[in-house]
């Protein structure tokens, strides 16, 4: 609906000052910012003895851009996104039981198309972290996702690596923010 009141809107600005002032108007690009939270869930069995770092594996994740609330306002069709930039990627451990001694060391992993591409995260105590409520920057050059998530408009992630101290289960919560350029067309009007 609010779409359509929209499009209205602009064609009775086009009435108003014609054709040309119109297009111009469609030509300008468009950015708008999102961020998307996921829960990762983790669970790390019992090992040979409770000290063994065991590997694990969370839940995949997957994000539609053409379909996030944020930004579906603002499209007629998903070919008008010309660029999906990643801004920041922040997570921290939630809900962790288990062993209150054990240490995570992973990355984050981001699948797009057939490719992927991981980053490390802070090695760190999963008690004290989901005690202390801290919050995790992923650092990195996200360009390469950048353009992955920009020709196919959808991302895939997941959190892998291994526990010491097991068993342990945890939720790792992360938040994406990007910005998508987008690029009205009068063909979807």
């Amino acid at each position: 609906m609010k779409l359509v009141i929209k499009y209205m809107f602009l064609l009775f600005l086009g009435f108003c000052f014609g054709c040309d002032e119109l297009e111009e108007l469609f030509e300008e690009e468009i950015e708008v910012q999102s961020t998307f939270i996921t829960e990762l869930e983790v669970n790390v069995p019992n090992g040979s003895t409770p000290d063994e770092a065991m590997n694990f594996e969370s839940n995949f994740g997957v994000w539609n851009f053409a379909e996030d609330p944020n930004i579906v306002d603002f499209l007629g069709s998903p070919d008008e996104i010309t660029k999906i930039e990643i801004n920041s990627v922040r997570y921290f451990f939630k809900n962790v039981q288990g062993n209150p001694d054990a240490f995570v060391e992973g990355q984050i992993t981001f699948s797009v198309g057939q490719g992927g591409e991981s980053f490390d995260t802070v090695v760190t105590n999963l008690a004290q972290a989901d005690f202390n409520n801290t919050l995790f920057t992923l650092d990195g050059d996200f360009s390469n996702v950048n353009t992955a998530i920009t020709m196919f408009r959808s991302i895939g992630f997941l959190y892998h690596g291994s526990v010491s101290d097991n068993p342990v289960s945890f939720i790792t919560d992360v938040s994406i923010t990007v910005t998508v350029t987008i690029k009205p067309s009068l063909d979807n009007l």
